[in-house]
């Protein structure tokens, strides 16, 4: 299966996850509440980018009350967040770590600053691209810790690469504003499907992406920073023996949901208004734990 240079991806459907450890944290004392995290990554736009190369330090949790919690490693990390977009590059951050009491909203990826002039993009030609990493808003979730009783949440976070990855032109370098969304790894569900649309001429599917949005009967539009923005997006893949289309949006919440396909995927630059032309939106309804097939004919 393969899509361009994306040719190493393997988005079969019904994928096992492989989970890796990253680092440990030092446990906090006295605490009962538990987090388990995962990260994952959706492709860029660009299928020439081999490599999106960033030291991770960890996570920060925003709190109801205007506070924040940190999870971090002994060490930062370094992470090629190419290959976290694999079904089976799923990568654990934390397992099972002691939390401080209170009610948690959001989540975000912590980046090491004294690591900012190693990240950076290379594409397949082998040309190596500085990144610059801007601070990422927090990820929405939900879940509250009681110091008087025992939980355990757990979390996939979910970088949408096509959602944070911009190229410079003027100043020839990356920049990246984490997009992240976090979903309860238990209660996460999936889209997926063939794609055999008709292109305009002049495109292709082989260009092409699928784009999600929240809600029922949404009018498509790319992602500007204005407007309608997708919730989700996923590159259209080649099946390795050619002439198939499909495509897998993974790690979704339950909701109501307007999906579309673009045969204009690979112009997508999240910081301009590229007027995609969106084709055959349908609204789908996903329910907890659940993996629909939606072809796109």
């Amino acid at each position: 299966m393969q899509r361009s240079a994306w040719w190493r991806f393997s988005l079969g459907r019904g994928g096992l996850i492989r989970l890796s450890a990253v680092g440990v944290l030092a446990l906090l004392a006295g605490c009962q509440g538990q987090v388990t995290t995962d990260l994952a990554t959706e492709l860029p736009a660009d299928p020439n980018i081999d490599q999106v190369v960033a030291y991770i330090r960890g996570v920060e949790f925003s709190t109801s009350g205007g506070g924040t919690k940190t999870l971090e490693f002994n060490s930062s990390e370094q992470l090629d967040l190419i290959n976290l977009a694999d079904d089976t590059g799923v990568l654990r951050l934390f397992t099972s770590e002691d939390l401080g009491d209170g009610s948690y909203t959001g989540v975000r990826l912590l980046f090491d600053a004294d690591h900012a002039d190693d990240a950076f993009v290379t594409n397949a030609a082998g040309t190596q691209y500085q990144l610059n990493i801007a601070e990422g808003d927090y990820a929405p979730l939900s879940f509250s810790i009681d110091n008087n009783s025992n939980s355990n949440d757990s979390f996939t976070l979910l970088l949408d690469l096509r959602k944070s990855l911009s190229y410079d032109e003027d100043n020839r370098e990356y920049n990246l504003t984490p997009m992240l969304r976090a979903v309860d790894t238990n209660e996460m569900s999936r889209i997926e499907g063939n794609v055999s649309v008709t292109c305009p001429t002049g495109t292709t599917l082989a260009r092409g992406a699928v784009y999600l949005f929240q809600g029922r009967d949404v009018t498509p539009d790319d992602i500007d920073g204005s407007g309608v923005e997708p919730f989700a997006t996923a590159p259209v893949f080649t099946a390795s023996s050619g002439g198939t289309f499909f495509y897998a949006l993974r790690y979704l919440p339950a909701g109501d949901y307007t999906l579309a396909v673009t045969c204009d995927g690979n112009d997508e630059d999240p910081t301009t208004d590229e007027d995609l032309r969106f084709r055959n939106a349908v609204n789908i309804n996903l329910d907890d734990k659940e993996t629909i097939t939606r072809d796109l004919p």
